[in-house]
């Protein structure tokens, strides 16, 4: 556990550009060479053209929802992406562009939280876009909105979970606080992505 500065509960490792080329090339490539014991589950990439989830199978290799929605969702490439994001339960690894290089952050639980403890993690639940089914292939599922908005989410879902327009999606998201030691006020110190479910399941 750090408390150096009042901040408890996790580290922060930051990325350089080598190590960012090196998640990239496992997510779009499959090569990832010492990094694929993780720990991580789920990919969240935003690109130029599109949002594309993923989900790590069994070989370790990165399924795409671009494989089986390409109309939704972008091939994932380092001349289209704008940030990258593996999570899991423990950690997150979030690359992002800057310029022609790339940089980023491992953001992982550290510890046991004491439940007393005011700078504790603290888990949010989103709700994610997409009231409406479309179809699933290969463990993926094309869902949008009235608006027109469609996404491919990693998660094999029925038309039944949409009944009543309802939006079953869901993302958890873990903040986590630091203390100022002068002041004694506690503030969201970085937050990362847990988790992608159904509502329910």
């Amino acid at each position: 556990m750090n408390d150096q500065g009042g901040i408890k509960w996790y580290t922060c490792e930051q990325l350089d550009d080598k190590a960012c080329r090196a998640y990239l090339s496992w997510a779009t490539e499959g090569v990832g060479d010492g990094i694929n014991e993780m720990n991580v589950k789920w990919l969240l990439a935003h690109c130029h053209d599109g949002v594309t989830w993923g989900r790590l199978g069994d070989d370790h290799s990165w399924m795409s929802s671009s494989v089986h929605f390409p109309q939704v969702s972008p091939v994932i490439s380092a001349s289209n992406f704008l940030e990258l994001r593996l999570f899991g339960p423990e950690r997150e690894i979030l690359i992002w562009r800057i310029d022609r290089e790339f940089s980023g952050r491992c953001l992982a639980d550290q510890g046991t939280p004491d439940n007393t403890d005011p700078c504790r993690p603290d888990n949010e639940i989103r709700i994610l876009l997409g009231n409406k089914y479309r179809e699933v292939q290969g463990g993926f599922t094309h869902v949008c909105t009235e608006r027109g908005t469609q996404q491919a989410v990693p998660l094999e879902c029925t038309k039944d979970d949409f009944s009543g327009d309802r939006s079953p999606l869901r993302l958890k998201v873990r903040h986590y606080f630091q203390k100022d030691l002068a002041t004694g006020v506690v503030r969201v110190a970085a937050s990362r992505l847990v988790d992608v479910f159904k509502k329910g399941a």
